[in-house]
């Protein structure tokens, strides 16, 4: 049998944690549930891990600041960043709805600090914090280079609307997994695009030439 390098291993074990996490809570992710559910030795998670906290941060950076590395790609960037918030709506969207499971651990995980005892508290809403940063900066990092492909200047409020997009992205994603509706929701996210983009400041041309036609 082949020797699986580390880097896959470790995230066979975050996404098997995920998983964990989703159809049974946070409590029952134990390192011998996650190791089972991931088909390896538990010796192998505690040779990648040194703790299942250790384990946990990994799976907060999976799913926030390395979320955007799992996504299909956006095509055409240049072509601005309307574009790219309602590309990078809909493939948040598609891997949600290929994989609700993820949406579930997230809350899970943003729910810890309130089941924690006192002194880990600060621990569990630093993490939501960090998870929060994550989705946020991955997200103006690419609206920004959208603007930079297009030749256009970033909107003052850029982290604003990152976060703002995120919010909405929150939104859809619970409302869906209490009451799912394909439809709906879908549009929903185009709404959601829609709204984002009306907030965006009139490039100075389009602003001039608006101005003639009145």
């Amino acid at each position: 049998m082949s020797r699986i390098p580390a880097e896959e291993r470790r995230l066979q074990f975050v996404e098997a944690a995920a998983r964990v996490i989703a159809s049974e809570g946070l409590q029952a992710a134990t390192t011998r549930r996650i190791a089972a559910e991931a088909d390896a030795p538990l010796a192998a998670l505690h040779y990648c891990f040194r703790s299942k906290e250790e384990l946990l941060q990994d799976v907060y950076h999976y799913l926030s600041r390395d979320y955007a590395k799992s996504l299909s790609p956006i095509h055409d960037i240049g072509a601005g960043l309307p574009h790219v918030i309602r590309q990078h709506a809909h493939r948040i969207w598609d891997r949600i709805r290929e994989r609700p499971h993820e949406q579930v651990t997230t809350f899970e995980l943003l729910l810890r600090r309130f089941r924690e005892a006192p002194d880990h508290e600060p621990i569990a809403r630093a993490q939501n914090r960090s998870m929060y940063e994550g989705w946020v900066t991955s997200t103006a990092r690419l609206f920004h280079s959208a603007t930079q492909a297009a030749g256009t200047d970033a909107p003052d409020n850029l982290d604003l609307l990152a976060r703002l997009f995120i919010s909405g992205i929150d939104g859809i994603s619970m409302q869906h997994l209490a009451d799912p509706d394909d439809e709906r929701s879908r549009l929903l996210i185009d709404m959601l695009a829609d709204s984002l983009i009306a907030l965006l400041p009139v490039p100075a041309g389009a602003a001039a030439r608006q101005a003639q036609s009145h």
